[in-house]
This record gives C-alpha cells, sequence and structure tokens, in this order.
C-alpha cells in the first residue's frame, strides 16, 4: 500500500494466548451483559480466542486490528475467532442477484443508508436495526451459517473493498451502492466513533494524534486514499462489465433527501413510488434516526455507555470545528497530490 507512512512502528506482533478459554469479558474488561444480549442469531457463540494484530503507533499509542490478510487491517472484533478464515468465508459466501450489498469507508453514511435501502427492499417505514434484515459483514461470521442462505433478497453492509467481497458479487451481478462522504467529515466522525469503543476496540488519544495517523497510512481498512482511488478503479472496471453499483454521496442524500432516495428505489428496481420515498425521507431524517436508535438500542459491549455510536451530528462541514488551520492546509495538500486524475468530487460544506 502506497499510504504506508512513519505512524507505525514497524513492531507488528500476532497475539492469541494458547488454550484460553476466556470470552467477551476477557477482551472487554468492562462487559457485562452476556452474548444473548447482542441480538445474534440462534446459536452463536464468542469466540474463546481472538487473535489480532498490534501495532504502535508514532505517538506510542498501541493500536489493534484483525489482519485479514493482504494488508486488510479491520476492527479486532471478539465475534471473529480467525480474521484470515473470514476473510476466505466471505469471499466463498453465497449469494444471489436479488441481494445488495451496501459498502463505503467508515462513517460515510452506511447505517443511515442501510437503513433507507432497507425501507424500499421492504416498502414499509420499519428501521432495519429493529427488523434485523441488515448484517454486517466485518464482525458477522458467515461459518456455520450464522447468515441465512436461503431468504432473499438480503441486505448485507461492509467497509470491505471490492476485492475482499464475496466472488458470486461479480458472478451474480449483485447491486452494490457505494458510498462516498467527504473525507475530513468522514475523518472527525471516524475519530469520534473510535474513540467511544472499549477495550481493544478503543483510541484513546487525540483529535491530533489521530489525525497523524489518518495521515501517515490510516487506521482501520488502511489508508483513506488508497481506499477510494481503488474503489474508483474497480468501479470503473466492473460497471464496463456490467456489474450494477450506484454511488451515493452522502451530501446529496442529506441536502435533498426524497430524490437521492427516488434514485436508489430506480437503481434497485423496486419502483416504491414517491409517496415512500417522501416517508422514507422523513423517517430517516438524521435526528429522527438518532433519537429512534437511541431510545431503541439496548448498547453493546463494543462501546462505552454514553457513546453516539452510531448516529452523532451528521453534518456537513463540521470538520471546521476540528482540523486546525494547520491540518487543514495540510490535509490539503495531501489531497491534491493523491487524487491527482481522480475523477471523484467531493463536497466539503
Amino acid at each position: 500500500m502506497s499510504g504506508t507512512g512513519t505512524c507505525f512502528a514497524f513492531l507488528l506482533t500476532s497475539l492469541a494466548p494458547p488454550g484460553s478459554r476466556t470470552i467477551l469479558q476477557r477482551i472487554f474488561r468492562e462487559a457485562s451483559t452476556s452474548a444473548q444480549d447482542w441480538n445474534w442469531p440462534a446459536g452463536f457463540i464468542m469466540a474463546s480466542t481472538t487473535p489480532f494484530t498490534e501495532r504502535t503507533d508514532c505517538h506510542g499509542n498501541k493500536l489493534h486490528f484483525g489482519d485479514m490478510g493482504g494488508g486488510l487491517l479491520v476492527p479486532a472484533f471478539p465475534t471473529i475467532p480467525d480474521f484470515r478464515q473470514h476473510a476466505r468465508d466471505v469471499r466463498e459466501m453465497e449469494l444471489t442477484p436479488r441481494d445488495v450489498i451496501v459498502a463505503g469507508f467508515p462513517k460515510s453514511g452506511a447505517h443511515w443508508v442501510t437503513s433507507v435501502v432497507h425501507m424500499l427492499m421492504t416498502g414499509s417505514t420499519d428501521r432495519y436495526f429493529k427488523t434485523g434484515l441488515g448484517s454486517f459483514l466485518d464482525r458477522t461470521p458467515i461459518r456455520p451459517h450464522y447468515i441465512a442462505t436461503t431468504d432473499s433478497p438480503r441486505l448485507f453492509y461492509t467497509h470491505l473493498k471490492l476485492q475482499y467481497l464475496p466472488k458470486q458479487v461479480r458472478e451474480k451481478k449483485v447491486k452494490v451502492i457505494y458510498l462516498q462522504r467527504n473525507p475530513k467529515d468522514t475523518w472527525v466522525s471516524f475519530f469520534n466513533h473510535v474513540t467511544g469503543h472499549t477495550g481493544r476496540l478503543a483510541y484513546k488519544d487525540s483529535w491530533g494524534h489521530f489525525f497523524d495517523v489518518m495521515m501517515t497510512g490510516g487506521y482501520w481498512y488502511g489508508d483513506w486514499f488508497d481506499y477510494e482511488l481503488d474503489w474508483e478503479r474497480d468501479i470503473e472496471t466492473e460497471r464496463a462489465e456490467g456489474l450494477p453499483v450506484f454511488v451515493n454521496a452522502y451530501e446529496d442524500l442529506k441536502k435533498d433527501p426524497v430524490s437521492q432516495i427516488e434514485k436508489l428505489d430506480r437503481f434497485l428496481g423496486h419502483n416504491q413510488g414517491r409517496e415512500l420515498c417522501e416517508r422514507i425521507a422523513e423517517a430517516c431524517h438524521f435526528p429522527t434516526m438518532k433519537a429512534a436508535k437511541q431510545g431503541e438500542w439496548k448498547g453493546d459491549n463494543f462501546f462505552q455507555a454514553n457513546a453516539m455510536a452510531y448516529y452523532r451530528k451528521g453534518e456537513v462541514g463540521d470538520w471546521k470545528n476540528w482540523f486546525t488551520v494547520a491540518q487543514s492546509e495540510k490535509f490539503d495538500q495531501k489531497f491534491s497530490d493523491r487524487m491527482q486524475g481522480s475523477k471523484l468530487v467531493y463536497t466539503f460544506e
């Protein structure tokens, strides 16, 4: 990866305590609820030994990842006992042409858009996290069949690049919705997200130091610039081969939600009509979604009790409250250098 920089030390250690029989409470010391409180499918068992990769950044922070191979470092989810095997399981996963995958860099609107898509798929304004239709591929074990293969259409969301998605995405021309958001707001939201986590998922340092990490190789899912450019290249290539891909700009959904939802409706081929799109826009209005999530979500052991886990502000331009002038100029220079030649357009305010 070209974005790898000096903020990570060369120390790279794979840790997997031999014979350990501890469960989630060992990984997250502050955890007190049982696995049943996570609303996982019947028969789900937490990984008793979750190997993780440790790196030390330029500020001395120990950062923990799950290593899926090929340079892909993901959150150290305690639900995944073997990240390399999980990568293989995702690639071999069975799909149908009616399934839908929502993909994008963390904090690009995955929960928001997945809710919209769920409502279009079901013709109802029931939220997906209430009905359980959406499945997060990155932290949900594929084996032994925690994700049912008989129910279709199914809705999945992920932060993985196209090259790590199931092979059948290409083979069966599964619809993909790619999420795009201006990177400054994305990074600020990402920082607030990871500092709300617990245990090995938590980032426990300042915004300034997190900015340094993002500028010199990235955090979960790697370098942001590599990520966007890889998706841009793959979308262009796969569209030419007939893969249906819809690019959803966060700022467009924020500015004109009804029109953007109508575009998504046409892409999905459901033709639900403007009246339902208007009701979905109201149900998925960001403050409404945030209030509903807070009211219905029992919480889980991934986040601190008072953390704004999934919905924070949802504003365009909030980065101005976080980036210093020096940080903004430093980012702009790198953005200009790395994105030269890219056709991607971002709305920063």
